[in-house]
């Protein structure tokens, strides 16, 4: 796959990673460049989310995002290391360190070994291409697969990267994700399409409900295709957003099924995306899943914790298509549901009888692989 015109990466290794795998990506662009973020919610923000967000509206002529190390809670030596990071891609881009953004990802706590980075930018910025696939396995941390998109914005093109497997959670699901466009579009406009985006997918993807300090979604855009109608690039920037966010929790760490939790007949929107988050974080129902055990009573009692207002007699709920339990009453069917949830691919879909809210979340099992991968160690 390819960036857009006025976009190319390149990925290699500078040494985090003990394994010698490629851990430094780089992103550059021909001319200084309108972008929108979102980020992390979280208190504890890595220094290169902080460094970003201060720089939000401002041109942007060069990414620089390692893997291996977060340089999250790294104190006052994490945030001189984003700046020495900033300087030496500057040098090199003949460009003002403030036209550099940053991004991290992997372990929390560790200092940065930026001088591998400030060593290894040279060659990283020597001869960058047009192909996202060096970039994209670069940015890896425990992914088995590298997580691309492309989507078609009228006569303009969105494509976009993400990596992810694991400490996905709402607010936004660790993940990192960079979205290029060739429409001309100013950060305002950016920003109007990306933060919905963002909200209906990254926001609605759990596979832990553990949420991030790293957390990063971006959105350039060279021009170079000319304007694209607002409502074609939102709707290509959400499709994006979509199929990397669907990628990342297919591709979640230790998982062994998919799993889509379907909220409907909910006061709002939002409302129906907060039951089906519930669902999603609850470790009885995702252990449940792991096992092909159609629990659905685990379902019901996240709900109900979620929101103590349920009129349970109101609620019907399906496993695979197979009914449960139905207006308040229980109506059997499990050995159908346990044959459905042989699958690798679950469907659950709860209707609370409230609205016409409608939300989907993504999610996936809880297995003993999750459990081995994240307990012996940092990853």
């Amino acid at each position: 796959m390819r960036w857009p015109d006025g976009v190319l990466s390149s990925g290699i290794s500078c040494g985090i990673k003990p394994d010698g795998a490629h851990d430094l990506g780089v992103i550059n662009f021909e001319e200084p460049i309108p972008w929108a973020g979102v980020f992390t919610l979280n208190a504890a923000a890595a220094a290169p989310v902080v460094w970003c967000r201060e720089h939000l509206g401002a041109p942007v002529r060069a990414v620089v995002v390692n893997s291996g190390n977060a340089n999250a809670c790294t104190g006052a030596a994490g945030a001189a290391a984003v700046v020495a990071t900033t300087a030496a891609a500057a040098a090199i881009a003949s460009c003002d360190p403030h036209e550099v953004l940053v991004a991290s990802t992997g372990p929390i706590g560790i200092p940065l070994p930026v001088g591998s980075i400030e060593n290894a930018l040279p060659a990283a910025m020597a001869s960058p291409g047009p192909e996202v696939e060096a970039f994209a396995g670069a940015i890896t941390t425990t992914d088995t697969v590298i997580k691309t998109s492309s989507h078609a914005a009228g006569a303009a093109t969105v494509v976009g990267v993400a990596k992810g497997a694991a400490m996905i959670a709402p607010n936004m699901a660790t993940m990192l994700a960079f979205l290029a466009t060739d429409a001309a579009a100013d950060a305002g406009l950016l920003h109007a399409a990306l933060a919905p985006a963002v909200g209906r997918t990254f926001n609605r993807i759990s596979i832990d409900a553990c949420e991030s300090t790293n957390d990063s979604v971006f959105l350039f855009a060279t021009g170079s295709a000319g304007r694209a109608h607002p409502d074609d690039l939102a709707k290509a920037v959400e499709a994006v957003c979509a199929d990397l966010a669907e990628q990342i929790v297919r591709d979640a760490e230790g998982a062994g099924k998919f799993v889509r939790i379907r909220i409907t007949g909910a006061p709002t929107e939002e409302s129906a995306a907060a039951a089906g988050r519930a669902v999603a974080a609850s470790a009885l129902w995702r252990a449940a899943v792991g096992g092909g055990d159609p629990n659905w009573g685990r379902v019901l009692s996240a709900l109900g914790a979620a929101d103590r207002s349920l009129d349970m007699s109101r609620i019907s709920l399906w496993i695979g298509g197979v009914p449960l339990f139905i207006d308040g009453e229980p109506i059997g069917g499990s050995s159908d549901a346990a044959a459905t949830m042989a699958a690798d691919e679950i469907v659950v879909d709860c209707a609370l009888g409230s609205g016409h809210g409608a939300a989907e979340v993504l999610s996936a099992d809880l297995t003993e692989e999750y459990v081995r991968l994240n307990a012996e160690g940092t990853s």
